[in-house]
């Protein structure tokens, strides 16, 4: 381990690797908003790239005001721009297709007592929208969409009839061939979803809607997903025994995980547990050929984790194929915790916390690489003079956690990147797979901090001094780390916390924001 870290550290100092990175820069450009946030990146399908942000506006509760939607040329050239003021609506999704961009909005019509959801279309270089209904789902029509009025407080209890804010989740399938809109609705008896799939004509394919025999507060939506050949729809959830949201009766799990396939065709459904591991949620992929399931276990508890897990099942009939768990590897715990084995022993067994998912990549060869990250809240009271108080809430984004599983679901590698961060500017970091490396762009700065056992840590920075870095972990685990821009030479500091990959897979868009001043990026990889 030593021998790797000190490896590391003089890769560090000389800032270089061989992997080259190549960094397109749009113009520096005023917003009229200063909160705006990157919400879409969309390959334009001629080298050049649409980008929709959204920006806040407000007081002292900021909200979605409206988008910039702008279209740059392949260098970054800005070459059209538009301004989407919103009220009561948000966009959703979008994608391009023949040379046209499509928005999917949802928009909320309290007074109407009414929620659509709509596609707003406009060929790319002439920014002039058109609008098309996708659904308008209101009192008087809801029998329609649901068989029967189902939800008779729906519209006098708004927002509060809704599971999660499910107003309508927008899923795109893997190359935009299909989307399908998500409801789920409050029903204390039953868990219910109504799902709406659509092709990329912006035509409905089917409907369903989706009825599970347990009360509502049993079942915890985890994961969606659409294929890009038909449109099916794979709904993974959690559903509790024994009429009880305990996690564990008798030290085994009280639940089990259901996997289903929803086409126009039916309904089909798979369930799997393990009685004694214990996971908080799953993530589904598609991978290969299979459905894959992943997630973090734990051997005594939820929330305290050992390890990570897998469930491969065949996309049509939906049989598990494979089951693993794959504790943290003894490197992983040396880059944590340093060589101090009986830290590491005592650590492995209570297990890590705090523990929150940044994404799940299929490689090319049907590995899967797990990003996640240390991703919590501490609270602080201080006293004053004369017995006042004040209470302060802190964001933490803390070490980056990756592994890799081979299609089969055995561990390749697993490490951990020390990094400790606060607030939300310049914080956590975009991930991204190309080839057989993992990148994570990050800001910190200039001066690394040396632990113990010959490891180091990222550190905190003010956005203002942010440096953006790229760490890369190779097919066999191993670190490389480069700069890529130095504080000293940008105006602006980049929001990995809000980073996109692109249609290609291989680059990622970076917002650049300094108060008004921002600025687009684009790293070709």
């Amino acid at each position: 381990m030593k021998k790797t870290t000190l490896l590391i550290l003089l890769f560090i100092s000389s800032l270089t690797i061989a992997q080259d990175f190549n960094i397109t820069k749009s113009e520096i450009f005023k917003d009229k908003k200063k909160h705006s946030f990157l919400s879409f990146a969309i390959d334009d399908q001629d080298g050049g790239l649409i980008t929709v942000r959204r920006y806040l506006g407000g007081f002292p509760f900021k909200k979605i005001k409206g988008y910039y939607i702008e279209h740059f040329d392949k260098d970054l050239k800005l070459k059209n721009e538009f301004d989407y003021e919103v009220d009561k609506s948000r966009i959703e999704n979008a994608f391009v297709k023949d040379g046209k961009l499509h928005l999917i909005e949802f928009e909320n019509l309290s007074k109407e007592d009414q929620i659509v959801y709509r596609a707003l279309s406009t060929d790319i270089n002439n920014f002039n929208f058109k609008s098309k209904e996708l659904l308008s789902i209101s009192e008087d029509n809801i029998k329609t969409y649901f068989g029967f009025s189902l939800f008779t407080v729906f519209f006098n209890n708004g927002v509060d009839q809704m599971d999660g804010d499910h107003l309508g989740e927008v899923i795109m399938s893997k190359n935009n061939k299909f989307f399908a809109i998500n409801f789920d609705f409050k029903d204390k008896e039953k868990e219910t979803h109504k799902i709406f799939v659509f092709n990329d004509n912006l035509e409905m394919v089917y409907d369903k809607l989706i009825v599970k025999d347990i009360k509502d507060r049993l079942f915890k939506y985890n994961s969606i997903d659409v294929d890009d050949q038909d449109g099916s729809v794979y709904f993974l959830g959690k559903s509790f025994e024994n009429n009880s949201t305990k996690k564990k009766k008798k030290g085994k799990a009280n639940y089990h995980f259901e996997l289903s396939k929803i086409n126009k065709n039916g309904e089909k459904i798979a369930s799997f547990k393990n009685p004694d591991k214990f996971i908080g949620s799953l993530s589904l992929v598609k991978n290969n050929g299979k459905i894959s399931c992943v997630g973090f276990y734990g051997n005594k508890d939820e929330g305290k984790y050992n390890g990570a897990c897998l469930f491969n099942l065949n996309p049509t009939s939906l049989a598990l194929d494979a089951e693993k768990y794959n504790p943290f590897s003894e490197t992983f715990l040396s880059d944590k915790y340093g060589d101090r084995e009986g830290k590491k022993k005592r650590k492995k067994k209570k297990g890590l916390t705090a523990i929150k998912f940044r994404s799940i990549e299929a490689m090319p060869n049907g590995d899967l690489v797990i990003n996640a990250e240390e991703d919590y809240i501490t609270t602080h009271t201080t006293f004053g003079p004369n017995g006042t108080t004040s209470t302060t809430t802190v964001q933490h984004y803390d070490d980056i956690i990756s592994l890799r599983l081979n299609n089969q679901g055995d561990l390749k590698w697993a490490r951990n990147i020390n990094k400790a961060q606060t607030g939300y500017q310049n914080s956590s970091f975009t991930p991204i797979s190309v080839g057989e490396k993992t990148y994570f762009f990050i800001n910190c700065s200039d001066k690394l901090k040396k632990l113990r056992d010959d490891r180091i840590q990222f550190k905190q920075t003010s956005a203002k001094n942010s440096n953006l870095y790229a760490i890369s972990i190779d097919g066999d685990g191993a670190y490389d780390i480069k700069k890529l821009i130095d504080k000293k030479d940008s105006k602006v500091y980049y929001k990995v916390n809000n980073g996109i990959v692109s249609d290609h897979k291989n680059e990622v868009i970076l917002l650049g924001k300094r108060k008004k001043d921002s600025q687009v990026i684009k790293i070709n990889i």
